[in-house]
């Protein structure tokens, strides 16, 4: 098999796996799928939640975000939906994420099954979870209210003043056993009067218990009968009471210890109570707390910044029965910037010339010299790796390698029929012999979708034997495009 045929094996294998990625990307309809469900949902924020994030209901994926519209002050999403999915009156959406760090989607409560399914198109009421930074503000309004408690414990019982406090309650406990004192001493006459009322009161007590006791019986009687009638649910009540008494006993046994190890000094209520130290340690963690997450949230920014477009392009050169190849991505480090890394197969190959100095010897003795001057064109992948820069929004120009060779390109996008459309101007090889000029290649590529385009144009134009008309395709995904598609290959191995 020759270089040529086992490149072009390559790309079409390629081409076929790239194929089923559309597929997958684009959520094109294939077999028992059908056409998707499509309903709407209106959010007051999707902060972080970018086209093609997935839509879940209980933790399975269904479905992904189509598009995202501003409504006023409000946002409103597409969501595509597997056509199973059923959906019932009552149903809601929410924007929530995988773990405190993970990717943003869309949870959607189906509603109630007995109720009416929902008519596609319909719009979902959607409400955001709590984000991070609100989680952060709480925390940092609980850190300052326990800051303002140890500081107003340690100004009541700390110091001096705390000191003085404590002594003046001791004094004031002194004083009312004293005076419980001299009240009973001047009472004494009363105390005696109450003990005489008291035995009088046994005495009749003694003459009066025997027929007290008979009643008593009597009484014991009448609830011996109404127990027996009601055994079963006095012995369920009587249950519940002893579990409420246990319950009560571990309580309070809790608070006894936690009060015991707060009064001296344990654990971290008590060392905020009982020590200056912890105070100013707590508020030192709540200080560089707070520090991390700003940094972390700067690095996440900053990384969030960089953009990949991974592309895949191929065109026919209709004259020389010639084509190209080519695969790499765009780094987009600002909104400005960008380096291009792409490997392409040369159409012609590379020419090499080699000349040699050659010396023949005739039998008579005689020689003669001459100079010999060869060609060899071998087939190679060549190297496209440039710096781009927009000068304009709708223009970007190129200088670097451009089929291993030094050259500059100028890229021009305009839109027809709401659809992107590119003209791209790129000359390179200035190092060509004397009697060529340098390759030139016009381009024009309008994308069909968002992801796929057609291209045709005109290669090397200044030099007639290899001038021709090219036409062809491709493919580009952005960095979200990407993550979806692990997200899918990810589902389908689980």
């Amino acid at each position: 098999m020759t270089p040529a045929a086992r490149i072009g094996l390559f790309m079409l294998i390629g081409l076929i796996i790239l194929g089923v990625f559309i597929i997958k990307i684009e959520d094109i309809p294939v077999g028992e799928r059908g056409e998707r469900l499509k309903v709407t949902a209106r959010f007051p924020s999707v902060a972080g939640l970018d086209r093609q994030a997935a839509v879940r209901i209980a933790g399975v994926r269904i479905g992904k975000v189509e598009a995202i519209d501003l409504a006023g002050s409000e946002a409103l999403l597409t969501l595509s939906l597997d056509p199973r999915v059923e959906l019932h009156e009552g149903a809601s959406a929410q924007v929530t994420s995988l773990g405190m760090l993970g990717d943003k989607y869309v949870e959607i409560i189906p509603g109630d099954p007995a109720r009416p399914l929902l008519a596609p198109g319909s719009e979902l009421r959607g409400a955001t979870a709590p984000s991070f930074d609100d989680v952060l503000r709480v925390a940092t309004d609980i850190g300052a209210d326990v800051k303002e408690v140890t500081e107003a414990l340690r100004g009541a019982i700390g110091g001096a003043q705390g000191e003085q406090a404590i002594a003046e309650i001791v004094a004031n406990i002194r004083e009312l056993t004293a005076s419980l004192k001299v009240l009973i001493a001047e009472n004494q006459a009363n105390v005696n009067q109450t003990t005489a009322n008291f035995r009088d009161f046994s005495t009749t007590l003694r003459d009066e218990l025997p027929r007290i006791a008979d009643k008593l019986n009597l009484l014991a009687d009448q609830l011996n009968g109404v127990v027996g009638e009601n055994r079963e649910d006095l012995q369920v009540s009587m249950g519940n009471i002893r579990e409420l008494t246990e319950r009560l006993q571990v309580s309070a046994d809790n608070l006894n210890r936690i009060t015991t190890k707060i009064a001296s000094g344990e654990g971290s209520i008590g060392k905020l109570v009982n020590d200056d130290t912890t105070v100013n340690n707590l508020n030192d963690t709540l200080d560089s707390i707070e520090g991390g997450v700003a940094t972390l949230n700067e690095t996440l920014g900053r990384y969030r910044r960089y953009e990949l477009d991974v592309g895949l392009r191929g065109e026919a050169l209709a004259a020389t029965s010639e084509s190209r190849f080519a695969f790499g991505f765009d780094l987009w480090t600002t909104q400005k910037r960008f380096f291009r890394i792409e490997g392409v197969d040369l159409p012609y190959g590379k020419t090499r010339t080699t000349t040699e100095f050659v010396t023949i010897e005739y039998p008579d003795g005689s020689q003669e010299s001459y100079i010999e001057t060869t060609e060899k064109t071998t087939d190679k992948l060549g190297i496209n790796a440039q710096v781009g820069y927009r000068m304009f929004p709708q223009t970007v120009i190129r200088a670097g390698l451009i089929e291993s060779t030094g050259g500059i390109g100028l890229d021009h996008s305009v839109r027809l029929w709401n659809r992107p459309l590119t003209f791209i101007l790129e000359a390179y090889d200035f190092a060509r012999p004397a009697d060529e000029s340098a390759h030139l290649r016009f381009e024009g590529r309008y994308f069909v979708s968002p992801h796929v385009f057609l291209s045709a144009g005109w290669d090397d134009p200044l030099v007639s034997e290899r001038s021709s008309v090219l036409f062809g395709g491709g493919i580009t995904w952005s960095d979200e495009d990407i993550k979806y598609s692990l997200g899918l290959a990810g589902g389908a191995l689980n």
